[in-house]
């Protein structure tokens, strides 16, 4: 960490640390293994417990649901909890060091159950992952959040995160497609035994290179903020509320297309398996951030990510002119979208860190694990979208029984969803990002008026 010298024209301020290139490459480090979990969570789950376990999906499904009421109510009070802690080790590091174990043995246990559990065994296992995932991940987030108060610093952080998010979900992609065509093993319990072991791991290595290297930043000794009382300035904080709508829509169009997306690529573009391309997806995302990177420094993380809003737009409508079997074309079009799918990911977090000096001027406490617990919720919610794709689908006559023929009317449909419903959500997410008014100048005022406050505590 240094210490960036104050100007004449900040007179009596004093600058917070800013956190080194270094040091957000070791934060975000954590991030890859705990990433190397995000997709087959959600794709072979259901398959394993269904399929091995003998589970109905009715069942599985209950359990998904249940688990997603319980993070309504868990992350708002796990983010209030973690801003009002005070201990010597930090206020982030403790809930850090008591969540991963816990995680780690639940993830464990879910994914390598015995043969013949139940679903009381499913629904133990995936509350205890969900809440202890809680338990550790908001501070951990929350912790980059504040590592710096620079505009573009943070930028730089949520993008080294992302570059390890993106990574861990190429890992993961390789995994399932060895087990493909290299072991010839395709069953879910196979691929997630092996995921599971390198998570296992590997999360305790990374996690003690962030705990032991990665300070945490002063924060103002306020008298904490009750929930009440933050839930109401949260209200009254407009742009909060801004970003929570951009990350419903793009959050939303995205899941709403990826529950068809599998579909789309079998049956519309005539591609038998999917490992190569998420492949070819997940390594263009990484190769772009950099890419996004710059833009949001020369022009701003909102014009950023409207950029990237702007060419998946494109991209979705163009890829509904491939025809059967014309994979090098899908590929390109493909990989264009995975150009995306980081800005999509880390720029609205970078973002949020700005929202939230807003609510620390007005209400003196810093509180970033509960801004982003909110957001998480949201996140969640707009997961939920990716449901109404599929009831569409079955109302226009679209089968996904095997060998099921498809005509020109369901193709259609599958299309559109894919395609065209997303582009129109995108249209205004893109107007709320154009015309948002927290840029690098006018955040620069804010974290004028921040230094200041912390120069009269200090």
């Amino acid at each position: 960490m240094r210490e960036t010298a104050s100007t004449p024209a900040d007179k009596g301020a004093v600058r917070l640390p800013q956190v080194t290139t270094s040091t957000a490459w070791i934060y975000g480090s954590l991030a890859f293994p705990i990433a190397m979990l995000g997709y087959p969570l959600g794709a072979y789950i259901p398959r394993l417990y269904a399929t091995e376990m003998g589970i109905s999906l009715t069942a599985i499904g209950v359990v998904i649901m249940v688990a997603a009421i319980f993070d309504a109510v868990t992350d708002p009070l796990m983010g209030h909890f973690s801003d009002r802690w005070r201990t010597r080790w930090g206020r982030r590091r403790p809930w850090i060091v008591v969540g991963l174990p816990l995680w780690l043995f639940a993830v464990w246990m879910l994914l390598n159950p015995s043969l013949g559990v139940g679903v009381a065994y499913l629904a133990l296992f995936f509350l205890m992952m969900r809440a202890s995932s809680t338990l550790f991940g908001l501070p951990y987030s929350a912790w980059g959040l504040e590592l710096s108060s620079d505009y573009h610093a943070r930028t730089m952080i949520q993008s080294a995160r992302e570059k390890y998010v993106i990574a861990g979900l190429i890992a993961s992609a390789a995994m399932v497609m060895f087990s493909e065509e290299i072991f010839g093993r395709a069953e879910a319990s196979f691929v997630l035994s092996n995921i599971s072991t390198v998570v296992v791991v590997m999360v305790p290595f990374a996690a003690l290179l962030v705990l032991m290297r990665v300070p945490e930043v002063p924060t103002f000794n306020a008298p904490p903020v009750s929930m009440k009382a933050g839930l109401a300035r949260m209200y009254h904080n407009k742009l909060f509320f801004r970003l929570l709508m951009i990350e419903l829509l793009i959050a939303g169009g995205e899941n709403f297309r990826n529950t068809v997306s599998l579909l789309f690529i079998q049956d519309y573009v005539g591609l038998p398996t999917v490992g190569r391309a998420l492949l070819v997806y997940f390594g263009s995302g990484l190769l772009a951030i950099p890419v996004w990177d710059w833009i949001a420094r020369r022009f701003g993380k909102h014009r950023s990510l409207a950029a990237a809003m702007v060419l998946v737009g494109f991209v979705s409508l163009a890829v509904l002119t491939v025809r059967d079997g014309e994979l090098l074309k899908f590929y390109v079009l493909f990989a264009l979208k995975g150009f995306c799918f980081g800005a999509f990911a880390y720029l609205p977090r970078a973002m949020l860190a700005d929202v939230v000096d807003l609510d620390t001027i007005r209400s003196g406490a810093a509180r970033p694990a509960s801004y982003f617990a909110i957001h998480g919720f949201v996140t969640k919610c707009a997961a939920s979208f990716g449901g109404l794709s599929l009831p569409i689908l079955a109302y226009v006559g679209y089968s996904t029984e095997p060998g099921a023929i498809h005509g020109a009317r369901e193709l259609m449909w599958l299309g559109a969803l894919y395609g065209v419903v997303p582009t129109a959500v995108f249209v205004f997410a893109f107007y709320l990002c154009i015309t948002w008014p927290l840029n690098a100048d006018m955040h620069a005022k804010v974290v004028r008026i921040l230094h200041k406050r912390y120069a009269r505590q200090v």
